[in-house]
């Protein structure tokens, strides 16, 4: 429990770091690129994931993405993610681990400030104590977020599976 909450604290430290920096660098072109939604984007993530049962503690997690957008907001996104939370039902206190990984098509609206859609294949792993499962189904998501330039900071709610979804913070640079 305690190596959770530490790497959640060292992920944030991280990301508001590296957000920080970024954006003191950000160049004054930032809102005219903003608009050209064409290029490759390469971000992290910080996720927190809602598990039922509702005996979890610290879901929390880490994410990478990589994606292809063309100029008129459509793309491809990659994204592989691992969370551990710390499960206490009845007996059993244990830790468990989803990993994920998601193929999506992927939509954001024109403009600095933008909307994203996204839905497409979820391949997933929860492993709790020494069994594990494995499942692929559809995954989605909804979300929005401002784009600096080279630097978008997006905020995204998932559809993981019937009982599993996630909240997920992300910086992403755009080459």
């Amino acid at each position: 429990m305690q190596n959770i909450t530490r790497t959640l604290h060292l992920m944030f430290s991280v990301m508001c770091l590296a957000g920080l920096s970024t954006l003191a660098m950000a160049d004054q072109k930032a809102s005219k690129s903003a608009t050209n939604k064409a290029g490759i984007y390469l971000g992290i993530k910080g996720i927190y994931t809602d598990l039922a049962p509702e005996a979890t503690e610290n879901a929390g997690g880490l994410g990478v993405l990589m994606a292809e957008h063309y100029a008129n907001g459509l793309g491809v996104e990659v994204e592989l993610n691992r969370s551990q939370a710390d499960v206490n039902l009845l007996d059993l206190n244990t830790d468990y681990t989803l990993d994920t990984a998601g193929l999506y098509g992927v939509y954001r609206s024109p403009g600095a400030l933008y909307v994203k859609v996204r839905g497409g294949l979820l391949w997933k792993r929860i492993s709790v104590g020494n069994d594990s499962t494995n499942k692929t189904g559809f995954g989605g998501g909804i979300g929005g977020g401002y784009d600096f330039g080279t630097l978008l900071l997006e905020a995204e709610y998932t559809y993981v599976d019937k009982d599993i979804t996630q909240i997920g913070v992300s910086l992403i640079g755009k080459f």
